[in-house]
């Protein structure tokens, strides 16, 4: 029954801001992470207000679990 089980390969965690960096365009991309990294000029919410206005659906909540480092990026995968 067991036969030919295998251990299911590594799946790479990312959260929706890694995911939305990776997938912009490279000068859409350069402009969103650094108001990901800027807190103090773009506070979340204001942050993820202007995305929404642009078509981007991001919580200011995803935000803010990225910049704490709280994400799904920076956790362990065991």
């Amino acid at each position: 029954m067991l036969d030919g089980m295998t251990p299911p390969k590594s799946k790479i965690h990312r959260c929706k801001i890694a995911t939305t960096i990776e997938e912009l365009e490279t000068s859409d991309s350069e402009i969103f992470a650094a108001a990901i990294i800027d807190a103090r000029r773009w506070p979340a919410q204001t942050l993820a207000t202007e995305l929404r206005i642009r078509g981007l659906i991001i919580s200011d909540g995803s935000i803010h679990k990225h910049r704490k480092r709280s994400c799904a990026c920076y956790r362990e995968v065991f």
